[in-house]
């Protein structure tokens, strides 16, 4: 038994309607991809200074790792931990100068962040920082902290990144490019 005439002109008409609306959703979707990554600026690259420039703003570097990266894909950038004078620890990154000078990045917003983490209470001093270990090359991204406490008993403490989302940001200085990340780190009986 064969469909209607009119049956069957109803379902190709259905069927047109359909192919319209799925071929217009995707044009619409082209335009939008290609608007997106014609458009896309990148934000403006912070500078890279001496860390004496730093240490007044910052405080004092006390320890340097390799900066966290995913799957261990990494940039081959330098994380610096500075202390303040209240006790705040700052994650900046660092990088070397053609000249062997020590420099690091801090973008303006830097000290207008919120906290990424906070410090154990009873650690006394961060002893160095690594990308989080997983046993294999697919790190996790995590900044580690090796921290010291009073009884001398090290132990290993993760911490959280911030995102500077406006002005000048600090990009890696080697493959891939990208850009990095930043900790503004509190000891944890001083969180508020």
């Amino acid at each position: 038994m064969g469909r209607s005439p009119m049956k069957q002109d109803y379902l190709k008409a259905d069927r047109f309607r359909h192919a319209q609306t799925s071929l217009l959703c995707s044009a619409l979707i082209m335009v939008l991809l290609l608007d997106t990554s014609c458009n896309s600026e990148e934000p403006p690259r912070a500078a890279y200074v001496p860390v004496e420039q730093l240490v007044p703003t910052y405080g004092r570097l006390v320890a340097v790792g390799n900066s966290p990266t995913p799957n261990q894909n990494g940039t081959g950038d330098l994380m610096g931990l500075f202390r303040d004078d209240q006790g705040t620890i700052w994650g900046i990154p660092l990088s070397i100068g053609a000249d062997g000078t020590v420099l690091g990045c801090a973008p303006p917003r830097l000290r207008d962040a919120q906290v990424s983490g906070v410090v154990p209470a009873d650690a006394v001093e961060i002893v160095g920082a690594a990308n989080e270990p997983t046993g294999w090359r697919g790190g996790t991204g995590q900044l580690g902290l090796l921290v010291r406490d009073e009884r001398e008993t090290l132990r290993w403490h993760f911490v959280a990144p911030v995102a500077i989302k406006n002005g000048p940001l600090c990009w890696s200085q080697s493959e891939p490019v990208q850009i990095l990340q930043h900790y503004r780190l509190v000891k944890a009986d001083t969180q508020n």
